[in-house]
């Protein structure tokens, strides 16, 4: 069982509606699992934890599924503590054999898919 992120901009204030985005996921004995994204006309081109740190920081606010907000500094160092987990989603995936083509892993190491997951 685990927790998806989402990065809500465009909050009305009176209606409360928003635009969401998803970040990733996050599970118990995991390293966090990033969404990621090929540019086109509304969304930038998010592949790795460096591109979501501009992204999260530039507008909008970050929320798990249970709509429990969360600072950008209070993500940054959850998914850096999750780091610490001993599995990663592209290596396990790998390892089984699945379709890595649209799978990835950061400069820095962090597991990314554009395939749609939750």
């Amino acid at each position: 069982m685990g927790t998806n992120y989402y990065h809500r901009t465009d909050i009305c204030e009176c209606c409360s509606r928003y635009k969401q985005k998803h970040i990733g996921k996050s599970s118990m004995g995991w390293k966090f699992s990033f969404q990621g994204y090929m540019a086109c006309e509304d969304n930038p081109k998010i592949q790795s934890f460096e591109d979501w740190k501009r992204e999260l920081q530039a507008d909008g606010k970050i929320f798990d599924e249970y709509g429990r907000e969360m600072s950008f500094e209070e993500f940054v160092k959850f998914v850096e503590e999750k780091e610490k987990q001993p599995n990663n989603h592209f290596d396990w995936c790998h390892k089984e054999g699945y379709d890595m083509s649209r799978d990835w892993k950061d400069a820095e190491g962090f597991a990314f898919s554009s395939a749609d997951f939750s």
